[in-house]
């Protein structure tokens, strides 16, 4: 019967053990690390992929998308953003300032209610000066009648929603818009035509400025 045959435990031998047992360990270590970046490159791919699919699913839309449709706008996703007709961008989040009624005590383009569970009401004038965050846009209307973009908001008070007749709203003041009030333009215009009539700016100037106002006068 053979006996194995083991190594002296001698210095160099025990040297030469411990190479094997470090360069095992480094292979492993290596290998760990290899799995682990491999791990992580696949988590980052998905993590692009989601990101994709998400911004993918989140949309904006300007006035002239809609009021130069022929069809009504559909989209794959949620309306997160909104350039308004003058030029101002609202964002889903956004906080609006609600104006002051344009018809009597009650609002024309400002109302509570879904039209479903609950009738829809008109807002009255203790809403003025209120801020609503916007949730959510939509698109309203048809091919005949033309598309129009409403707004759901939060009502200040923390019970129910607002439904925002937007464009109209702004027009008519009902709703305060990011940019100027058509007074205010036009206020602005004439301060820049008394400039250019008693030589303080040049014609070019009060052009462009007058091209800039343009927008907001209705």
């Amino acid at each position: 019967m053979k006996h194995k045959q083991f190594l002296p435990f001698t210095f160099p031998n025990i040297l030469s053990l411990s190479s094997i047992t470090i360069d095992r360990i480094e292979l492993i270590t290596n290998e760990q690390e290899v799995n682990y970046k491999q791990k992580i490159k696949k988590l980052l791919l998905a993590l692009l992929f989601l990101a994709s699919v998400y911004s993918n699913a989140q949309a904006s839309i300007s006035y002239t998308d809609i009021s130069e449709a022929k069809e009504k706008p559909s989209y794959d996703g949620d309306i997160v953003e909104y350039k308004a007709k003058d030029g101002s961008v609202y964002k889903v989040g956004d906080q609006i300032t609600i104006g002051v009624p344009s018809s009597n005590k009650t609002f024309a383009f400002l109302s509570t209610g879904d039209g479903l569970m609950t009738p829809m009401v008109p807002l009255d004038i203790s809403a003025s000066g209120k801020k609503t965050e916007i949730i959510k846009f939509r698109i309203s209307g048809t091919r005949r009648s033309g598309f129009t973009i409403w707004l759901k908001t939060k009502s200040p008070y923390g019970i129910g929603n607002y439904n925002v007749d937007f464009e109209n709203a702004i027009n008519n003041g009902e709703i305060k818009s990011y940019g100027m009030t058509s007074n205010e333009a036009l206020d602005e215009l004439k301060r820049a035509k008394d400039k250019l009539e008693l030589g303080l700016i040049s014609k070019e100037e009060f052009e462009l400025k007058k091209s800039e106002l343009s927008k907001f006068i209705k």
